[in-house]
């Protein structure tokens, strides 16, 4: 054999050499980036499902706060409660500038295991203003019940309405909020 040929063996010894690591290694590349996956997949599910148990963490705590907060010994309640219910509804109204005429604890209903205050507000507002009382009302850690809610717009034939002013309504909400009686 002459140079020439062990050249020529060599470089195609060489080139097989050099397309065999490439291959061998192009697989074992594709291989790990399948493994990646596979595991980024597994990640995003856990994730998802520890966002979801987050969510579903902070709903139920809301949930919770509810309940304790709506629990009772006594088969009445009491007046501090009623007014500082009455306070906390003050502050929502006046927290969405709204105007409140009147706001009147009623008559309270109690069965066996169940008390119910009633409370009866006036307001004069707009419906964007309503809307947003309507759903922090919504939000508070009692159990309410909007049993009726009328609203009439408030009309004053002494001024003209100017174009491009909202329109005032006189707001009639009778509510109840409700305790359970814990069993002894």
């Amino acid at each position: 054999m002459n140079m020439r040929q062990r050249y020529l063996i060599f470089l195609i010894v060489l080139v097989l050499f050099t397309v065999g690591f490439f291959t061998i290694g192009s697989s074992m590349i594709t291989d790990e980036l399948n493994e990646i996956k596979r595991v980024d997949k597994k990640i995003k599910v856990a994730q998802e499902k520890l966002n979801s148990a987050k969510i579903m963490n902070e709903q139920l705590s809301e949930f919770t706060r509810i309940i304790q907060n709506s629990l009772t010994k006594e088969k009445k309640f009491d007046s501090v409660e009623t007014n500082l219910f009455v306070k906390n509804l003050a502050e929502l109204a006046d927290k969405h500038k709204i105007s409140v005429v009147s706001m009147l604890p009623k008559d309270v209903f109690s069965s066996a295991n169940l008390i119910e205050q009633k409370y009866t507000m006036e307001l004069s507002c707009t419906y964007i203003q309503m809307g947003r009382f309507l759903s922090q009302l919504e939000s508070l850690d009692h159990i309410v019940k909007i049993n009726q809610l009328e609203v009439k717009p408030v009309y004053d034939r002494s001024k003209q309405q100017v174009e491009g002013q909202e329109t005032i309504y006189t707001v009639t909400i009778e509510l109840s909020v409700f305790k359970v009686l814990k069993e002894a």
